[in-house]
């Protein structure tokens, strides 16, 4: 009877034993990277964003791309698993000319990178634009044609499933919760959605580069886009921290688009469009140095004029991030 009852205890005990160790499983192969979801991030950066609106006319008349004049900004954040607060202070010091022309923006991006999946949600409002190339449109044909009055505002939000989550991690180099160790890839899927409305006094386009389109007098370009996405990311490690990171996602968006002016088109259609992300630099247990180029484009064409309209935003950064351990496990894993 103690025999039986001595086995039954060590079964019993063995199960316990497997069931605890399971609990304690990591969700990931730590020989490729170290998260450092539990610890408290404290960041500061330098950044700089940009909006270009890019009008392609139909073949024999010039590529116009209208652009914000927005200086750097200096910011400070912290970041602690999935909530993340900063603010940011624009530098107008840094202005690369006053002569083109005043932007107001008003900008709100969230970029969430956890393990298995990669969310971008966007709200952009911005007014104030000059175009080129330079002289375009301008009365004494040498400065820039500036409009004060174009204004746009997007809205979008962006969802990517990382199918190689067990080895290969956004953290390392883009949100600084992780150290990619060894190098790794990932493919990835997932699907996109954005609203855009361009709107103006008066017609896009200058007398200067079409008399048709200004006749047309199309002031409002709106449109929305969804659709699947498909891409790839990659991290090369070297030395175990320096790190070299190129992510490319293409999407086929089903497009509607609505021209309005002196008459107003719609157009149905379907556009490839993409959004990329390069990070490098450097990183260890305790902080992360690393610059990082986040970019995108929407296009669509509109039905009364045969325009192709395109929108490139993004924005470039550099970052240095500390971490700080909030209890006595985290704390052995920095030290």
């Amino acid at each position: 009877m103690m025999k039986r009852t001595s086995a039954t205890a060590l079964v019993c005990l063995f199960f316990c034993c497997s069931i605890i160790a399971q609990s304690y499983k990591p969700d990931h192969d730590t020989t490729y990277y170290k998260s450092y979801k539990g610890t408290i991030m404290v960041r500061a950066y330098l950044s700089r964003k940009y909006v270009v609106f890019k009008l392609v006319p139909p073949a024999g008349l010039p590529d116009m791309s209208y652009h914000l004049n927005t200086p750097p900004s200096l910011g400070l954040g912290l970041t602690y698993r999935s909530f993340s607060l900063s603010f940011s202070q624009s530098l107008n010091f840094l202005k690369s000319d006053n002569k083109k022309g005043t932007t107001n923006l008003t900008d709100f991006q969230l970029r969430i990178y956890k393990r298995k999946w990669v969310i971008d949600a966007i709200a952009s409002f911005n007014k104030g634009y000059y175009l080129t190339p330079k002289g375009l449109g301008s009365a004494d044909g040498q400065s820039y044609y500036l409009r004060p009055d174009i204004g746009m505002k997007m809205v979008g939000l962006g969802m990517y499933r990382i199918l190689n989550d067990k080895k290969f991690t956004y953290g390392s180099s883009l949100s600084q919760n992780a150290w990619q160790k060894k190098s790794a890839g990932s493919f990835l899927i997932g699907g996109e959605a954005f609203y855009i409305a361009s709107d103006a006094d008066s017609s896009f386009v200058p007398n200067a580069a079409d008399t048709l389109y200004l006749k047309r007098n199309i002031d409002r370009f709106h449109l929305f886009e969804i659709g699947p996405s498909v891409g790839y990311a990659y991290m090369l490690v070297i030395r175990r921290n320096f790190f070299v990171m190129g992510s490319l996602n293409a999407t086929l968006n089903l497009s509607y688009s609505r021209e309005i002016g002196e008459s107003t088109g719609t157009k149905l259609g379907a556009w490839p469009d993409y959004i990329f992300r390069i990070g490098t630099g450097y990183n260890n247990n305790k902080w992360n140095l690393g610059i990082s180029w986040l970019g995108s484009r929407i296009t669509s064409r509109g039905e009364t004029s045969a325009y192709k309209y395109i929108y490139n935003t993004g924005n470039y950064r550099l970052v240095y991030a500390r971490r700080f351990a909030v209890n006595r496990e985290m704390r052995k894993i920095l030290n």
